[in-house]
């Protein structure tokens, strides 16, 4: 495990705030000029606009929220963070999702990952939060709890999903009850995915030790340390 560097932090911190965004505008231009695949592929331009803008704010808040050191992530989530966030944007423009059947599954086992192991992370908070005498478990107990909670947000993205289309009056989210089918086993696909990897991690760390490694807010997120006492940063 390597040390927190504070310098390291912020290089990749200004990177991302200037490349990230950028890229974002790209796209846009790539789709505003009607250059996008995804455009032929049947998404109307004003989603693929709307979706690039959305990131793009995404991907200027999260770095600036690094640079004023309220919020510090481990170099494994933020990559797959990352990951999920340009493969869901490109592949959207580019028409994947209409031209190749499986494409959507593939990305909702991604973002399923990418969630299940937030889940992960808030459980191992919980454990540092509770009293002495609580305990969410051993590391099957807080391995099931995040099989649960991971799955039940796959359903309610679904739901949400179809309550876009309903109110907006297009099928933006929504391309019929074999795509529902489809998303949620992905889903379950991406959480079983998630299971031996939290496995490996609960076996090697403790709930705390993982946890000190997302931290949200001006003190460590493990046990309230100030921020010059950080714990290790990457695992």
């Amino acid at each position: 495990m390597k040390e927190f560097n504070e310098p390291r932090e912020r290089r990749i911190a200004w990177a991302m705030l200037i490349l990230c965004p950028f890229s974002m505008f790209v796209m846009f231009m790539f789709v505003t000029m009607e250059m996008a695949p995804g455009l032929d592929a049947g998404h109307p331009m004003i989603y693929l606009q709307l979706t690039c803008i959305l990131w793009a704010v995404v991907m200027t808040i999260v770095p600036i929220l690094r640079l004023v050191r309220y919020v510090s992530m481990p170099l494994w989530f933020t990559s797959i963070l990352y990951a999920d966030m340009y493969m869901y944007v490109v592949s959207l423009c580019l028409g994947f999702y209409m031209n190749l059947y499986w494409w959507a599954n593939f990305t909702h086992v991604i973002s399923t990952m990418v969630v299940t192991a937030i889940v992960l992370m808030a459980l191992c908070y919980v454990t540092t939060r509770l009293a002495p005498h609580l305990s969410l478990g051993s590391k099957g107990g807080i391995i099931a709890l995040m099989v649960l909670v991971g799955a039940a947000f796959g359903a309610i993205w679904e739901f949400s999903e179809g309550m876009t289309d309903l109110l907006s009056g297009y099928d933006f989210m929504i391309y019929g009850a074999i795509d529902n089918i489809g998303n949620l086993a992905a889903d379950i696909v991406g959480v079983i995915i998630m299971v031996p990897i939290a496995w490996f991690l609960l076996s090697k760390f403790t709930p705390a030790e993982i946890a000190s490694r997302f931290r949200v807010g001006r003190k460590n997120i493990d046990a309230g340390r100030p921020l010059n006492e950080r714990a290790k940063d990457t695992i």
